[in-house]
This record gives structure tokens, C-alpha cells and sequence, in this order.
């Protein structure tokens, strides 16, 4: 970890770690709600953001900015002495490498966030370079900080269920969600993102990864599609229309793919559960379903707000953004399509942005739905699903399979099953969860992914969750798995990191 300097008069123990917030859009802004709730631990001294708006908001909202650290590029944050102990860095999935080494190389320590960049590349070397440097990296894979993710590690660690065989981990997206972020959305084209597995899932796989640890995970093999969001009939979920259908995430080359984007979370936590097993083999396969032009209804037009049959649509840009206006909802995913949220510019964004979109006629190509199988070096076997199409949002389901007991759970639960083989008894042990309202997102994640790693800068000896060589893991499966997609085959891992 890089020297910290006080930049205060005041004692070193009563001095808070000061912050340079990298892109003021939703996850800045949210983990920046930190240095208000705790200010003798964080405060932000620096914001770069091209968005004057959300610049503004940010520097009002924390109220500890100087003019002369308001900057529209962070290029120009860059170039100054170093002038904060860290740097959050919360840019587009394609702008994560440049900054990341930029701010490294000027002894930052990084909190960056996820997926780590949008090629194996890019995340090498920023892990690279952070160690030359000498900084703290640690990326936000949330769920890594839920209080039911750590206590399914501690259950298999304590060999209370024996020897793990087989993690199941489904994400079922919700289908209004998958709209908004991979159809709409920033996510919903891999060219300008990335997959939808490594936008939405890596966090899974990073999950499968570290349950599974210390064995190794050594073949992977991948399938999934992009059905039915074409131009016939009108199905499905309302998150996935908006951030992968109409979003940041809905094609490949803006943003990446949707197993990164999506669920690098859910495979980061399958290696997390199997650690110390490591992955040697992986499969996967997925396609892109419903949200393409052929399932457009002959009736329908470009956009819902002068669509006849929008009524109709579960997908409807009104009833997903305008009707949660009226009800109430000023929160996400409202405020992602404007910066200033009223009814005048949240029609106006429908009008004339991604988001009013019909969710069978944008450019999205990010799959749908994708599973991805996962073999450790000990025979052990995880399997991971994600699906846009599901009423419940992101509310994850998880069984670990062990010789003598099983684990059950769902995302939302107060109480986790635990069942022992020999006793054949089920016990039911209780979620504790504390958090301020303030940071609930993630079920209190993203206070405990702040919190941990202030603790870990101040203390100069704790250890993150998702330091730099962990991360490197779990996001080389996803690599991995999004090539079995693409190339139909099981795809074999070395000790090495290196995959064929």
C-alpha cells in the first residue's frame, strides 16, 4: 500500500482519508454517501466528471470540494500532485485501465469498480501496475460483503456439510431490470461494453470461485442466447429491458459482455465458496432472446411513448419510468435516465434517449440468458444461470451440495437452511444485517465494501476480500467462460491463469 500523507494539521488517528471521486454517476455518488454518514473516516476532496450536473450534485451533496478539485476530465485530476489519499473510480466499464494506472502510478490507493476492465489484458495490467506502485487496488465485488455470502464460506470452511461437490448459483435478473441496463442501457452491446456475463455476472463467478477455493477450477464451458427481444410478441422483465436492452450495457462494443458486466459478482462468489479448490475446466452457453426485431408487433413503434399497443408491454418506458415517478420513486432506475429527476425531462429522455426506446428495435446484442459450468481440480462441479426473464430483481439463489449436508438460500431470506445428513436435521440460522438506510444497496454491501476498505487503509495490515490477484481469478473464468460461449467448447485452465 502506497504511504499515506496527512494532508490536514490535524493527528494522524483523528485525521479522515481523503477521496477522489472518479465518474459522479450512480455507484460514485453512492459509495461518496459514506464520507457524509462518516466524516472523521472519509472525505471527498475531488470529483471528475464530464456531466456538469452530476458534478454539481455530487459537490453539493458532499459539501468538502474546493473549485480548484472540480475537474470535467479525470485526465486533469491526473496531471495534478497528488492531493487525496485514494481515488474511487467509477467510470464506464471501457474507461476502467486508463485511470486505474494513471491514478496508481501517482500513489493512489484504487477503489475500482467492477468488472476490473473488459479485457484479460487491461486487467493484467492494472494489477501490474498497482503492484509496481505499491497501492491498495481493491475491486467492488459487493457481494462479497453480504452477510450471507460470508457466512456460506464460514459453513463450508468449518467442514459442517463435509467436502463441497457442487455449487448451484442463480441470478435471475428480473425482467423490467434487464431492460432498463442490457436492452436500453449502457450494457446493452458488447462492442461498446462487454458480455452481459462478464457486465452482470463476474460477480457470481467470482462467488462460484471463492466457496470453491482452494481447489482449482480447470475446464469451463458456456451457453446462452439473445431470444425473443427481436420484433414478434412482447414478454418478459423490466431490469433487463432497461440496462441491457435499452441501457449502458446493451451492446458488446460500448460497453462488454453481459456474463462480465452482469455477473462477474456471481462467479467471483462461486470461487469465493470453493476456495482454496481451483477451477480447471469451463462451459458455457447463452443466447440473445425476445429483445430482437423479429419480435416486434406489427402495431408497435420506435419508441412507447407514441406506441398504441404500449399498454400491452411489460416493458412499457411509461410504466417503468413515468408510473414510478408518479408513485414516488426518484431512486434508481428513475434517475439513471436524467440528472435532474421531474416529469418534464424524464419524458423529454424517453422522447429523445435510449430509454424510451422500444425494447425490440435498438441495438442491443448482449445474450439474455447464459449458463456456465465450472470443474475444480478435485473432481467438484459448480454450475451458474443467469435470466433476464424472472420477477424477482437480483435476488440470488444458492444451494452448495456437500458430502454430509446442504446448504439452501435465496437473497432476501432471514434465515439460512442448513441441513445435516447425519442428524438429518434442517437448521435455520439468522441473517444479521446492520447498515445505515442511507447505503442499503447490494442488502448493505456497499456500506461494508467502503468501511472494509477504510479499515484497511488506516490499519496498513488488513486484507480486502477483492484485492488484485483474487479479482485476476475470478475475472480470468469469466474470460474463460464467455469463450466457451462464443467458440462452443469446454474450455481447459492451467495453473497459470493461461486458458485454450
Amino acid at each position: 500500500m502506497s504511504k499515506r500523507t496527512n494532508y490536514s494539521n490535524e493527528a494522524d488517528d483523528a485525521c479522515p482519508l481523503t477521496c477522489l471521486v472518479v465518474g459522479a454517476g450512480n455507484r460514485g455518488s453512492k459509495y461518496s454517501v459514506y464520507a457524509t454518514l462518516f466524516p472523521s473516516q472519509m472525505k471527498v476532496v475531488g470529483v471528475a466528471e464530464p456531466n456538469q450536473t452530476r458534478r454539481d450534485n455530487l459537490c453539493k451533496k458532499v459539501g468538502t470540494i474546493g473549485k480548484e478539485y472540480m475537474f470535467s476530465d479525470w485526465r486533469e485530476a491526473a496531471e495534478k500532485k497528488k492531493f487525496a489519499d485514494f481515488v474511487i473510480i467509477t467510470t464506464t466499464d471501457q474507461h476502467h485501465r486508463d485511470p486505474a494506472v494513471a491514478f496508481a502510478r501517482q500513489g493512489y490507493d484504487i477503489l475500482l469498480e467492477k468488472p476490473m476492465a473488459v479485457t484479460l489484458e487491461d486487467c493484467k495490467e492494472i494489477v501490474k501496475v498497482c503492484k509496481e506502485c505499491n497501492v491498495t487496488l481493491a475491486v467492488c465485488h459487493v457481494l462479497r460483503y453480504t452477510p450471507w455470502v460470508t457466512m456460506i464460506k464460514d459453513v463450508i470452511d468449518s467442514g459442517r456439510i463435509g467436502d463441497v461437490v457442487n455449487i448451484r448459483l442463480t441470478e435471475p435478473v428480473g425482467f423490467w431490470h434487464f431492460a432498463h441496463s442490457y436492452v436500453r442501457g449502457n450494457w446493452r452491446n458488447t462492442a461498446s461494453s462487454t458480455s452481459s456475463l462478464m457486465a452482470k455476472s463476474c460477480h457470481d463467478l467470482d462467488l462460484i470461485n471463492y466457496w470453491m477455493s482452494p481447489k482449482r477450477c480447470t475446464s469451463v464451458a458456456s451457453f446462452g442466447n439473445l431470444t425473443h427481444f427481436t420484433k414478434e410478441n412482447k414478454v418478459g422483465f423490466w431490469h433487463f429491458a432497461h440496462s441491457f436492452v435499452r441501457g449502458n450495457w446493451r451492446r458488446e462494443d460500448s460497453s462488454t459482455f453481459s456474463l462480465m458486466s452482469k455477473s462477474c459478482h456471481d462467479v467471483d462468489l462461486i470461487a469465493y465458496w470453493m476456495s482454496p479448490k481451483v477451477c480447471v475446466s469451463v462451459s458455457s452457453f447463452g443466447k440473445l432472446s425476445h429483445f430482437t426485431k423479429s419480435n416486434k408487433p406489427a402495431q408497435a413503434t420506435s419508441r412507447c411513448l407514441d406506441c398504441p399497443v404500449e399498454h400491452e408491454c411489460p416493458y412499457s418506458a411509461k410504466k417503468i419510468y413515468i408510473d414510478a415517478y408518479k408513485s414516488g420513486n426518484t431512486g434508481w432506475p428513475v434517475k439513471v435516465i436524467t440528472d435532474i429527476v421531474d416529469l418534464e425531462n424524464i419524458t423529454e429522455a424517453l422522447r429523445t434517449g435510449p430509454y424510451g426506446k422500444c425494447v425490440y428495435d435498438t441495438d442491443n446484442d448482449v445474450v439474455s440468458h447464459q449458463v456456465v459450468n465450472f470443474q475444480f481440480d478435485d473432481g467438484a462441479t459448480a454450475n451458474f444461470s443467469m435470466v433476464a426473464f424472472t420477477k424477482r430483481l437480483c435476488a440470488r439463489e444458492v444451494k452448495v451440495y456437500g458430502t454430509k449436508g446442504e446448504i439452501v438460500y435465496e437473497d432476501g431470506w432471514d434465515r439460512m437452511q442448513i441441513c445435516d445428513f447425519r442428524t438429518e436435521n434442517t437448521e435455520y440460522w439468522p441473517i444479521q444485517r446492520e447498515f445505515p438506510s442511507e447505503m442499503a444497496g447490494h442488502g448493505g454491501a456497499d456500506f461494508q465494501l467502503v468501511k472494509t476498505f477504510i479499515e484497511s487503509l488506516k490499519s496498513e495490515t488488513k486484507q480486502m476480500a477483492t484485492g488484485p490477484e483474487d479479482t485476476l481469478r475470478s475475472h480470468l473464468l469469466v474470460f474463460a467462460a464467455e469463450k466457451a460461449r462464443l467458440e462452443k467448447k469446454v474450455v481447459n485452465i492451467e495453473a497459470d491463469g493461461s486458458f485454450y
